[in-house]
């Protein structure tokens, strides 16, 4: 679930970091090529987004702790998840840029310096299998689209 909404905010901080415009009449190639570019991710554009997330992250993990109708085990679960993020939050620039630029290497298949639509989908794809590996079948298969 987590990497169908990094896919989605990576895509909508793509189109949002993009001025918006009319889009130019249809001249072929050319076209279809600045329209792939602008659907590429690059590294810069990844850490940006990997940081606004973990901020997001830190805040929602807090305010879902505030709640007084937590079980202990949905509280041990949170308080497990927020100090995740504030550990990496406090780690030095240059080490969780390392770690964000392992992990872009990973969805970066062809080692392009780009990560693009098709590199995030087989990413999703990779990633759903490993989190789903542990899953009942009926709990998966209630997750495929119709």
């Amino acid at each position: 679930m987590r990497w169908i909404l990094l896919v989605a905010a990576i895509a909508a901080m793509t189109l949002s970091a993009s001025p918006m415009s009319a889009a130019p009449p249809d001249t072929g190639v050319a076209n279809t090529t600045a329209a792939a570019a602008e659907q590429t991710i690059s590294f810069e554009q990844y850490r940006d987004w990997r940081l606004h997330f973990i901020e997001q992250r830190q805040t929602q993990l807090t305010a879902q702790l505030a709640a007084a109708n937590l079980t202990p085990t949905q509280r041990s679960r949170l308080e497990q998840q927020k100090a995740y993020y504030d550990w990496f939050s406090a780690l030095p620039e240059a080490d969780r840029d390392h770690r964000f630029r392992d992990r872009f290497n990973q969805i970066d298949a062809n080692h392009d310096g780009m990560i693009d639509p098709a590199e995030r989908a087989a990413w999703h794809e990779k990633q759903r299998a490993f989190y789903d590996r542990g899953r009942p079948r009926q709990q998966a298969a209630a997750r495929e689209p119709q």
